[in-house]
């Protein structure tokens, strides 16, 4: 009896099955910020992708339901960078910066500043890799020291 060709189906299959599953993600449903129990805060940042990227400068926006979705937009010039959404159930992430929208279920990965910024000032979890720290001027800086990705936000 033969067991290799056995387990190389078996393994393929197992592949095949955890790929298609892994791709079923719902896309959130369009929200409207205007409709009662929404909250939305815009102040001016600065935020450094990577340590080696140059910095870009613009508009930071919060907006968080009263069912503890939220949004967070980074936008230059009024057009949009960065959008990162977080509904409890899943979350989705749209750049300009690269193609496509990321998204999944559950819980939005913590590697992600867009996912940290929950308020203003953001709520860290202890144990994270995110340092938040309060500036001078009432505002706060987000930084994670590995790739030295580093938001900073002014005071509101």
């Amino acid at each position: 009896m033969r067991v290799f060709p056995i387990v190389r189906s078996t393994a393929l299959l197992l592949v095949g099955v955890a790929m298609a599953s892994g791709c079923a993600t719902r896309p959130l449903a369009p929200w409207d910020l205007s409709q009662p129990g929404w909250t939305v805060q815009e102040v001016p940042a600065v935020w450094r992708p990577s340590s080696k990227a140059p910095e870009l400068t613009g508009e930071l926006m919060l907006a968080r339901g009263a069912d503890g979705s939220h949004l967070v937009q980074f936008s230059k010039q009024g057009v949009p960078v960065v959008t990162a959404r977080h509904d409890g159930i899943g979350w989705e992430l749209r750049s300009a910066l690269r193609r496509g929208t990321y998204s999944g279920r559950g819980r939005a990965p913590a590697r992600l500043v867009w996912f940290q910024v929950d308020a203003f000032p953001p709520s860290v979890e202890s144990g994270s890799d995110w340092k938040q720290t309060p500036t001078v001027e009432g505002g706060w800086v987000l930084e994670e020291s590995r790739r030295g990705e580093r938001l900073e936000a002014a005071g509101p």
